[in-house]
Order: structure tokens, then sequence, then C-alpha cells
């Protein structure tokens, strides 16, 4: 059997073939002039970025400011462009290779700047998928990514970050959700990748608590749970690892 596509754009699909996952994946798309266009005409916010990569390279979010102006940000550096057009032709320039457009999340924010969730979920052969391991990735200052080697941010424990954000939602009822959700993407994606033991997954929460998942990584770093005080999860997800 031929190499198995690790393309974001494949992971996405096999997670939206899923009804129960169909309502907690922002909508995406392969990048086109056609697709840009359209995105931009239906949302605000919108998220161009690369089909394969981490760490939140080349990943450009595009915002509508007035009628026909849009802010281009990539990392910190922001630029204004007047019209569609011209702001397809820009953020074309800026790409690399397979890009995909994705309806941007407006993330929870902790000291206003946003954060999402790494969720960790993982088997031992024989045994079925387990969370062994959650933590919130907050945006360095000026950033819209939440990579926190790549934009200077910070981890937290997750309660702590939904304790001090502006999520209108009972924690309990958020961690559940985003548990949940986790394990059902993780099944999802097994029946395709076969052989993994660990999905790392990206996962955003709204300012109303409903939850989203961003994507799903198949090498996660787990180095961010030995930034936390507590190295319980980290523990944890080494074991497994072995």
């Amino acid at each position: 059997m031929g190499k198995k596509s690790e393309s974001k754009w494949t992971k996405h699909k096999i997670m939206r073939a899923r009804a129960s996952l169909s309502g907690v994946l922002p909508r995406t798309s392969l990048f086109s002039r056609r697709s840009f266009l359209s995105f931009l005409s239906r949302y605000s916010k919108v998220i161009a970025k690369p089909a394969s990569g981490s760490g939140g390279a080349g990943v450009i979010m595009i915002k509508q400011e007035k009628r026909n102006a849009y802010l281009v940000q990539r990392g910190a550096m922001r630029k204004t462009i007047q019209g569609k057009q011209s702001t397809y032709r820009y953020v074309r320039r800026k790409l690399g290779t397979r890009y995909l457009i994705q309806k941007r999340i407006s993330l929870a924010q902790v000291g206003g700047r946003p954060f999402d969730v790494r969720v960790m979920v993982q088997r031992r052969p024989g045994s079925d998928w387990k969370v062994t391991g959650m933590l919130a990735k907050v945006a360095g200052k000026g950033y819209i990514i939440t990579n926190v080697k790549r934009s200077g941010g910070y981890v937290l424990p997750l309660s702590t970050a939904i304790a001090r954000s502006n999520i209108r939602n009972s924690s309990a009822a958020v961690i559940n959700r985003l548990r949940r959700i986790a394990l059902l993407a993780a099944r999802s994606l097994s029946s395709y990748y076969t052989a993994q033991r660990v999905f790392g997954f990206d996962m955003g929460i709204d300012a109303k608590g409903k939850v989203w998942i961003i994507e799903a990584n198949l090498r996660p770093d787990i180095t961010l749970f030995a930034k936390l005080r507590d190295k319980s999860m980290y523990h944890t997800i080494r074991s497994y690892s072995r």
C-alpha cells in the first residue's frame, strides 16, 4: 500500500465525512482565487494556511476592516489593502506550495490574547483511544497564531485558561465537550491512519463555549506539557509513547 497522505486537507475530509464532526469543523477549502473570494464574501475573518507543515508557519489572516478594505496579518506584520481582487493578488504572492482557506474561528481570549487547546489522544496496542493531556496555548502579544515558540506565547492549565477567559460556560462542560469530540475525531482518523497511536488536536473554543477542531497533528510536540508546573500529564503522555 502507498504512503498515506498527511495533508491537512486529507485529515479535514476524513473528519468532515463523519456526521457527528461536520458541525465542529470550520468551513475549509483548497485555496484558489474562487474559494478565496467566496470565503471573503461570506466571512469577516479567514485564514490561509499551508496544507502541510506545522508550528503555525506560513499562516495568514485576512480580516475585513471596512466595506472594501482588508487587513492582512502574517506573524506580527500587518498591512491594509483596498479591494478583494488586490487582496487576493497580495496574499497569493505570499503563498508557498499548496494552501487551504479556512473560516477563522473567533477564539476565546485570556488577557486580550487568543488561545486554543492542545488535546493529546493516545492508545496502546489492543486498547481504545484515551485523552492523555489537555492544555491551553495562549498567543504571544500581537500574534494571531498560538504556536508558543513562533509567537512568544505561553501555556496554561486548561481549567485556568477557561476561568480567566471570556467564555460564558462552565469549565467542566467545555472540557467534557473537548474530550468527547477529540475521541470521536481520533476514532474517525484511525480508520485511515490505521497504524497511528497518537493524535494531537488543536481545538478552539469561542466565547459562547462552542468547541471546534482546527486541525489534527500526527506527530504532536509533547514538550509543551513539560512547560506546565504539574508534570503528571507529560509523564502519562510519555508512558504511552514508549
